[in-house]
């Protein structure tokens, strides 16, 4: 077997928001956002890693993806330990190895980090060059796109890690089917303007233009989780599934006077303030901006109006509404729910078929 420092591999791929050349100072490769992941593409009989974690609280759970299948998953170690990814592999044919981090990161954990530091390969393994995916996308939510609730039974209620499984999201589902590069930002319970329970804290937005600006202990600074991004354009889609927390905290927002009142107006401007702002980190995209996989009453008409005023406002018409189908209607059978009341396997899959679709008719029109 022979051991790779990670920063010495050449043909690595990380999906995901990462710091600038992807290395952090200890030349180690840290994975921030939910489906964040490195790959390789390999002639090896076994492939190995080297992983470590730390956390305060929540633990930190891997997937393993061999040639876009999950083969594993795993909670990750807090101490450096090597973790076999794939063996007996035919060492002719090359294979694409993915480590895909489930878990989102925690806010408020300044503990929370997950390290990969060294790639180990059998004596006659080799590292291939990666083949290019077809475009780049990018997914902005909440706990949907997390994937909070694609593991565990329907009657599983606690709020654990153990339930989140971002490789399985209607996000990585989208992104297998355009073959596309993918990047997340996303956070259980957060929204546009505010938290399910109505904190204004708890918007996405705030932290659109960091690395992973949720994760602000000093030690996590220190590995650039509050630098500012630095590897915009070339995004070819943004997918935003954000608003669902925002329609949960609303109650606590109005001033009694609804959709029409301060808490309505808060959400139709900053519509058009966000669009403005990933419109200018990304010049060419395509936005799509989705809800609907849980049922929600009143925030979907306030962002199509904060569209349409945006539009005509920037004159710009590469921005798409687009309403999913809900959970209460798709899922019918045990194995089609998931867990914490979220959607289950069989919405986030045919969110996919539908977010796919849509594109098509872009590219097509």
């Amino acid at each position: 077997m022979k051991n790779y420092p990670i920063n010495q591999v050449k043909n690595i791929r990380l999906l995901g928001r990462n710091v600038a050349g992807g290395f952090c100072k200890d030349g180690a490769v840290r994975l921030f956002w939910a489906a964040s992941a490195l790959e390789v593409n390999v002639k090896a009989r076994e492939v190995w890693a080297e992983i470590s974690c730390n956390y305060d609280f929540h633990e930190i759970w891997l997937a393993v993806e061999v040639n876009g299948a999950q083969i594993t998953r795993f909670i990750a170690p807090k101490r450096p330990t090597w973790i076999c990814l794939a063996r007996n592999l035919n060492s002719e044919k090359e294979n694409l190895i993915s480590i895909i981090k489930d878990t989102q990161p925690m806010a408020g954990d300044q503990l929370h980090e997950l390290k990969i530091t060294a790639l180990r390969l059998d004596d006659g393994g080799d590292f291939c060059p990666l083949k290019p995916r077809s475009c780049k996308i990018e997914f902005i939510g909440d706990s949907i796109t997390s994937g909070e609730g694609l593991a565990g039974s329907p009657d599983e209620m606690d709020w654990i890690t153990q339930w989140f499984c971002a490789s399985k999201t209607y996000a990585a589902r989208l992104a297998k089917k355009l073959n596309a590069d993918w990047s997340t930002i996303s956070q259980c319970g957060w929204g546009l303007c505010w938290g399910w329970n109505g904190d204004i804290t708890s918007s996405i937005p705030l932290y659109y233009e960091q690395v992973c600006g949720v994760l602000n202990g000093d030690q996590q600074q220190a590995m650039g989780s509050c630098d500012i991004y630095e590897t915009w354009g070339g995004t070819d889609y943004v997918i935003l599934n954000l608003g669902t927390n925002d329609n949960s905290g609303f109650k606590s927002q109005d001033d009694g006077k609804g959709a029409d009142g301060v808490a309505g107006n808060a959400i139709v401007s900053e519509v058009k303030r966000f669009l403005c702002e990933i419109r200018r980190h990304n010049p060419k995209a395509k936005i799509i901006w989705t809800w609907g996989m849980i049922p929600v009453d009143i925030v979907p008409a306030l962002i199509q109006k904060g569209i349409k005023e945006y539009m005509k406002e920037k004159s710009d018409m590469n921005v798409f509404p687009l309403e999913l189908e809900g959970m209460d209607t798709i899922e019918k059978a045990e194995e089609d729910k998931g867990s914490r009341g979220h959607p289950g396997p069989l919405t986030h899959k045919k969110a996919a078929e539908r977010i796919y679709e849509f594109i098509k008719s872009l590219q097509n029109s």
